[in-house]
This record gives structure tokens, sequence and C-alpha cells, in this order.
């Protein structure tokens, strides 16, 4: 399974403003933690981060490559500026290959345009999944090929092949839905309805 190498760097809490300077040096400020570790401190280079995330989000699997070696984590934050969307901070969780972990695994729908028309449309209800497995067993998505479905027959999570893998224990309901087939005109309305929500919510 491929997982993205990030080369991270020791940063020194120095000065008045040590995050304001490390981003000057073209380094993202970020932290790594785990269970029974110390946090550290670290800064990753901008430009490799930058490209790792045009790819990975958060719940991916990373090898980190700090002075002990290479180790084991999933990206758990990303905080990123309010309006020009870069990067401020990161925030990495180290693994251990001997541990159990548990994260949250974004569920894809592949193929969709096979089974929607003017009329029909896949509507999804589990945007990520719940798993448990050690590290090297962690999946980066889950991705689902739904040309085959048909209208009345839900996609169930005792369908996905990840829960069908032996090594992975999906923490989910096996006749929860992740996705089924409705007409168009539910789908506007729901996402209708939610919009007016939204709205009184901004009021109270």
């Amino acid at each position: 399974m491929e997982r993205p190498v990030l080369n991270v760097v020791e940063r020194k809490e120095a000065g008045k403003n040590p995050l304001k300077s490390i981003r000057n040096e073209g380094f993202v400020p970020g932290v790594i933690y785990g269970h029974n570790k110390e946090n550290r401190n670290v800064g990753i280079d901008k430009r490799e981060l930058d490209r790792v995330l045009t790819k990975y989000g958060v719940g991916s699997s990373v090898e980190l490559s700090v002075d002990e070696g290479m180790k084991p984590a999933i990206i758990k934050d990303i905080h990123r500026h309010v309006t020009k969307q870069h990067v401020l901070h990161i925030d990495l969780q180290e693994l251990d290959y001997n541990e159990k972990v548990r994260v949250k695994i974004p569920v894809h729908l592949l193929n969709k345009q096979a089974v929607e028309s003017s009329v029909s449309v896949v509507q999804q209800q589990v945007a990520e999944l719940e798993i448990q497995a050690f590290p090297q067993y962690l999946p980066q998505s889950i991705d689902v090929d739904v040309s085959t479905m048909k209208f009345g027959e839900p996609l169930k999570i005792a369908e996905l092949a990840v829960y069908k893998d032996e090594n992975v224990q999906v923490l989910h309901d096996a006749e929860e839905i992740v996705a089924l087939i409705t007409t168009a005109s539910k789908v506007e309305a729901a996402a209708a309805t939610e919009t007016e929500e939204d709205k009184l919510r901004k009021l109270y």
C-alpha cells in the first residue's frame, strides 16, 4: 500500500514568534503526538507538504522520516488559512506497528455516471467509515464501484470489500446503507430543506 513520505525536522521554539519564523523559512509548523509518546514540534517543507496534500488528506497514512528512522503516522488535522486556504499547521499521530488504531477513512463512490440520469442520482449516506486495524493494513481510502447499482437495492456496509477484509474491523452495523439510487427531485427537495434549516440556524 502506497504511503507518502514526509521529511520532518525538529522545531525549536525560539524568538518572539517562532511559528512566523519557521514559515518564513519555507516550512509548515506541525506537531507529532501518539500513545505513550511525547509531543514533538516539527517543521515540514511547504512545497513537499503541498504536493502530498494534493492527493492525501485527513485520515491518510504517511511515513515520517525523522532522526531515528521511518515512523508510521496518520494525518489527524490540517489547519488552513480561512480565505487563502494555504496550510498553517498540521497535526500528525505517530503509530506503532504493534498497536491497532481507530481511524475514519473517506468513502469514494466511483462510476456514478453509469447509473445516474436526468431523473435518478446516487445518494451517498456514509461519507467516511470508522475502522480499526494495525497501521500496515490501513487503507488510504475506500473506493466503491457503484456502476452496477439498481433502483431499490441500496448498497450496504456488508457488501464493501473492506468489510470482508480479515485484517480490518469495520465499526459500523453491517446493514447500514452506504448509498442508494433515488429520484433527482427528492435530492433537490432535501437540499432545499437543509438550506432553509441553515438559514434559520444563523438567525439564532
